[in-house]
């Protein structure tokens, strides 16, 4: 007798459980650390329908029981079922490791103090330099702006994330590479086709943003090792010094275990706040006249400011993960809610530390404030000292990203190994190589700093959220959520033009000075034109 469609139904739903329950007892470790890490105990089943719901997202189908049948029927090997299951509880919270230091759910306070951690780094002492590329007067209404946009970005990525997990009824919250990735899937036919490459675009320049952090970092320490040992009449070369910050450097990114690297955290921020207020108050004495140094600056030099304020807004890949890990989510984007008093205290801090460090050096100001401390202060040893050490456990905590975004992929890849952790160690090894050998290579730190926000922290502060957004607005044929007038359409062009901007202008003018300071000629556009017209021409003759 032919089986009823209800036994085929049943047999089929008892194949999904089967396979999904062998997962889980294959990866019971994972689940334990990312429990721990979220602080909610989770029953078997929310523990399956969890793995369920995510193992069919991978299938990237659009309709839940599309997405268990392609998942049953098209079963692979146990290596790489195992290898899908780490990357999606990899892709749960990963950016939220270490710098959530709580093992409970966190409240507004803790959130908003979380989130100050991840907006507040090396780019604050940057500020200085920034200024000096904007203007005394100029500055400060740009950094607003640009904070003003960055806030309104952040709101609509949130908006996103939640529009997609309710329209796709899914039983975690997507973090920011998935989220771009399904609102694609789900958007208007013309976008769905861009739907893993987005994905992919996310978590690239979120390593290259995150990898950047790092060679930023390690100039930082060089560069400090370096005016530490000139008050004591060592002249140090800055490719030694950069060679000296290695062994700690390289110790620390050596560290896996994620409670420990929150402890670091904790220590580095710590630092780090001592650190701004010991240099703010250096800054607030014997101030000069503020007609002394320009209102306005140099529209050449505009573009660097642009790259070093919007890598100073650094916490947009922290916001997802940030509002998911809170008692009470509803308080993170409330008109007082986490999210615009933490952009508004950021916004302030970086606005009061530029204008205070170009107007207290003036054109002297370095990449870092800290470089500007003369020796005859008491507090410049202490300060750079314990700012040192801050860094180099940022550097831990920055490094784990993209370990993270990438052991997998390795793994999947080359794997499996016999020895997993010996891979792993030879892998952060590599890339730690790779972020002296960039900051090496280029030894600037304002330069580096101005690159890396006009190159990666533009796509993901600027780009992404509102390509997010009009790909979720778009798939309903009413576009009601544009607002009255269509504002918010207006809006995301507006950022798209300004990030567009942005990247040409700031990737330009920072390579340019990076060539200046190499002394490396640039060709001019007449000479850019002349060389392509000669090569169009010879190519034509060629072919005829």
């Amino acid at each position: 007798m032919l089986p009823t469609e209800e036994n085929k139904s049943l047999k089929h739903e008892n194949d999904v459980l089967k396979l999904v329950t062998s997962i889980d007892l294959n990866a019971t470790d994972i689940s334990d650390t990312n429990g721990k890490l979220s602080g909610r105990s989770k029953s078997p089943k929310q523990t399956d329908d969890e793995t369920l719901s995510l193992l069919m997202i991978e299938n990237g189908d659009m309709t839940k029981n599309k997405w268990k049948s392609d998942f049953v029927n098209n079963r692979s090997s146990e290596k790489n079922e195992q290898s899908r299951k780490v990357n999606a509880v990899h892709r749960l919270s990963v950016l939220s490791v270490g710098f959530i230091s709580a093992l409970h759910p966190t409240s507004y306070l803790d959130t908003l103090f979380n989130m100050l951690k991840g907006n507040l780094g090396c780019g604050i002492l940057a500020m200085g330099d920034a200024f000096k590329n904007g203007g005394l007067l100029l500055s400060p209404v740009l950094t607003f702006v640009i904070g003003s946009i960055c806030v309104y970005n952040q709101h609509l990525l949130v908006g996103c994330s939640k529009s997609v997990k309710e329209k796709l009824k899914l039983q975690h919250n997507p973090e920011f590479a998935e989220t771009l990735e399904l609102s694609f899937q789900t958007g208007p036919k013309r976008f769905q086709s861009y739907s893993i490459f987005f994905r992919n675009s996310v978590n690239t320049f979120v390593v290259i943003t995150q990898m950047g952090f790092c060679c930023v970092y390690i100039l930082f320490v060089s560069k400090s090792i370096q005016q530490m040992m000139s008050w004591y009449h060592i002249e140090l070369d800055v490719h030694m010094s950069i060679l000296i910050s290695l062994i700690p450097i390289l110790i620390s990114s050596l560290i896996r275990n994620l409670k420990f690297i929150a402890r670091l955290s904790a220590i580095a921020n710590f630092c780090m706040l001592i650190g701004l207020i010991v240099i703010l108050y250096y800054c607030s004495f014997d101030l000069p006249s503020i007609t002394s140094r320009a209102y306005v600056a140099h529209w050449t030099t505009i573009p660097l400011f642009f790259g070093t304020s919007i890598f100073a807004f650094e916490g947009i890949s922290l916001v997802l993960p940030l509002e998911q890990e809170m008692k009470n989510p509803k308080q993170f984007s409330t008109s007082f809610g986490v999210l615009n008093v933490g952009m508004v205290i950021t916004t302030s801090l970086l606005i009061l530390t530029g204008f205070m460090g170009y107007l207290k050096f003036g054109d002297a100001v370095r990449g870092s404030l800290t470089l500007n401390l003369p020796e005859e202060f008491f507090f410049s040893k202490v300060v750079i000292s314990s700012m040192m050490f801050g860094i180099i456990c940022t550097y831990t905590l920055q490094f784990y990203v993209p370990v993270e975004i990438i052991w997998p992929r390795v793994e999947n890849k080359l794997g499996p190994f016999k020895s997993p952790l010996l891979w792993e160690i030879g892998l952060r090894v590599v890339l730690v190589l790779i972020t002296f050998l960039a900051a090496d290579i280029i030894p600037h730190l304002n330069l580096f700093i101005s690159l890396i926000g006009a190159v990666a922290s533009t796509f993901l502060g600027l780009i992404f959220p509102p390509l997010c957004h009009m790909a979720v607005i778009g798939s309903d044929d009413s576009n009601v959520g544009y607002g009255r007038f269509q504002w918010r359409l207006v809006m995301n062009i507006i950022t798209l033009l300004l990030g567009g901007l942005g990247f040409a202008t700031g990737t330009y003018a920072s390579v340019y000075e990076i060539c200046h300071e190499f002394q490396i000629p640039l060709m001019s556009s007449e000479a850019v034109t002349t060389a392509a017209t000669s090569i169009v021409n010879s190519t034509l003759q060629a072919v005829h």
